[in-house]
């Protein structure tokens, strides 16, 4: 019998027990309930362990996302799905979330690991919620929004830039002040700043989403941190930055120290491209890899294709993405 979402959502966030032990209980979920993914630990001759330690899971190749169905046998109709991003045409990965719950919930708790709700103001210079509804990110900055009760926080609309009077209704008056918390693609802060947008005020944290590929030209996540901080007045450490994708029920988060963390219910490793099975010592450039068990719904345990480099204590940093000629391992792995 399948356990109901809100025994899996319990189960998810429960600190009581240890990753490793609700790693293999997802896994053993999922290898009975997904068969893309039964299939993929058939081939690889891998069978449901009753014990064991999360580094003996495979993950499965991203594409699948976009190749495969992914729903559990038990999930007729999904009550969401994100897409990813790309261009007119392009095949998009897919991601039905079978319980919105779950993954909200996974977006609040792991932001509140790393910043206080209560202290902030959200801004989101990007398509609001009804424009996007496809964006996982958009849906979960749409679920922070909604749940502040000073109703200060928005999405900006895109055709006119950040002014003095947005700041002041946002701050709220001396008794009743927060932060603000600007979040942003890279080309659209960077627009902002061109449009004239004032300084923030003291306190602020802006926090990038990603997409350093702009219409200007490509630029390092430090050379991008860099001009944010000098155009909007604030120092290095109050640029921030999110790392999450439409595949993923939850997001790790960089507070300004330039490494990403995760809250406990997720974990990243390093693989080697070559086989991804392995996985890479500490400050050892591989592929990330993704377990993340609010996907007990979909599919937890992925590769992506980006690079990355890891920490003993479990931090790392995203180094761009890697050439698909070069996946060598992960090509085999999807065959």
């Amino acid at each position: 019998m399948n356990p109901s979402f809100e025994t899996w959502r319990a189960f998810v966030f429960d600190t009581g027990r240890t990753f490793d032990r609700k790693a293999a209980a997802v896994f053993r979920h999922q290898i009975r309930h997904l068969s893309c993914y039964r299939q993929f630990c058939k081939e690889l001759g891998i069978e449901i362990p009753e014990k064991g330690d999360s580094g003996s899971i495979p993950l499965m190749p991203i594409q699948v996302f976009r190749d495969a169905h992914i729903r559990p046998d038990y999930v007729t109709r999904p009550q969401a799905v994100f897409r990813s991003s790309g261009t007119t045409g392009m095949r998009r990965s897919t991601h039905e979330i079978a319980d919105l719950t779950l993954y909200e919930e996974s977006c609040l708790r792991g932001f509140s690991c790393f910043y206080d709700p209560q202290e902030f103001s959200i801004l989101a210079y990007l398509p609001g919620y009804a424009d996007n509804p496809e964006s996982s990110l958009i849906a979960m900055i749409d679920s922070f929004i909604r749940r502040d009760g000073t109703g200060r926080s928005r999405f900006l609309p895109l055709d006119r830039p950040l002014t003095e009077a947005d700041l002041i209704a946002l701050s709220g008056t001396e008794s009743g002040s927060r932060r603000i918390m600007l979040f942003g693609a890279a080309f659209g802060l960077l627009d902002q700043l061109e449009q004239g947008a004032p300084d923030l005020p003291p306190g602020s944290v802006i926090v990038e989403t990603g997409g350093m590929k702009t219409h200007r030209r490509e630029m390092s996540r430090e050379q991008l941190h860099e001009q944010l901080a000098e155009g909007f007045g604030l120092s290095a450490v109050d640029i921030h930055s999110e790392y999450g994708m439409a595949e993923m029920c939850s997001q790790a988060w960089d507070a300004g120290e330039g490494r990403f963390r995760t809250p406990p219910w997720l974990r990243i490793s390093i693989r080697n491209p070559e086989n991804p099975l392995r996985e890479l010592p500490c400050g050892e450039e591989g592929l990330i890899g993704v377990m993340d068990l609010a996907n007990v719904h979909s599919l937890s345990f992925f590769l992506t294709q980006d690079r990355g480099v890891a920490w003993p204590d479990g931090s790392f940093r995203v180094l761009g993405r890697w050439d698909h000629a070069e996946l060598r391992g992960c090509n085999f792995l999807m065959e």
